[in-house]
Formats: C-alpha cells, structure tokens, sequence
C-alpha cells in the first residue's frame, strides 16, 4: 500500500467516525482525536515526507482554530478534529481545511437554522442585540466537508 492511500484511508476514517459520534451524541470523541494525532506524527515521515510535517499540522489547525473556537464559533471537538486531520495530511492542508470549514459553516448553519425553524434567533441576536437560543448543531459533517474539500481542491485556497 502506498502511503497516500493510507494517508486517505485514515482520513476518511476520521471523517467517518466523527460524523457518526457527533451525530449522535453532539460529541467528537477523545478517543478517536488524540489516538489519530499520534497516528499521523508515526506516520509522517512515511506519509509527507519528513517527521516534523506531523507536528506542525496539529499546530497550525490549533492556531488557525483559536479564535474561531474561542468566539463559540466552533467547539474543542471540532478543533480535534482539525488538528488530527492535520497530523495526517501536514499543516498547510490543514489550514486549507480550516478556511473551508468555516467557508462552508456558514451556509450550513443558516441552513440548519432554516429547517429548525431557528432564522427568528438570527435576527434577535444581531439586529436586536439580544442573547441567543442555543441551537445545537453537530459539525463534524461541516468539518469533514472543509478537509475533504481541502484535499480535492488544494489550489483553491
């Protein structure tokens, strides 16, 4: 087996198994996160081509998921997630994917606000200046959709 198809396999793993938990039970799992992460640093002077490329991804997901993450944008799960995308594929992929992450979270949320009936709580939370109703959303999908898109379009950003 060639390395990018491991590298391909242990991605659409990640992808796989944190859409499922997330789903159902609005949690990206530890146990699936921090395991992958060591993974791909093992693996990343097979799978990128030098052993640091591991390490630096799971940084520049963490650094590029700071704010978002801090403003409530996105939750510790979701940056988890990135940052074990980012031990697999090295950290411009992963900042690739962060930018489509939160590209494509945008359309989603509105969306996911639209069939939950929730579109009111937009316009009290940012014309009105009001609290917001918590709207629960699981995102690992929205994630899964900005590393997959990363990886098929890598010129695009």
């Amino acid at each position: 087996m060639n390395a990018e198809l491991i590298q391909r396999i242990a991605v659409g793993l990640l992808i796989a198994i944190a859409c499922y938990t997330d789903l159902t039970t609005q949690k990206i799992k530890n146990w699936l996160t921090f395991p992958t992460m060591a993974i791909g640093i093992v693996l990343s002077h097979w799978t990128l081509g030098a052993f640091w490329l591991g390490p630096a991804g799971i940084l520049a997901a963490m650094a590029a998921c700071f704010f978002p993450w801090r403003l409530g944008a996105i939750k510790a799960g979701d940056v988890k997630m990135l940052m074990a995308a980012g031990a697999l594929l090295g950290p411009v992929p992963a900042l690739r994917a962060t930018v489509w992450m939160l590209f494509l979270g945008i359309p989603v949320g509105l969306l996911v606000l639209a069939v939950k009936g929730r579109l009111g709580n937009l316009k009290r939370v940012v014309i009105e200046g009001q609290k917001a109703e918590v709207t629960v959303v699981a995102h690992a999908p929205v994630v899964g959709m900005g590393i997959i898109a990363a990886m098929t379009w890598p010129g695009l950003f």
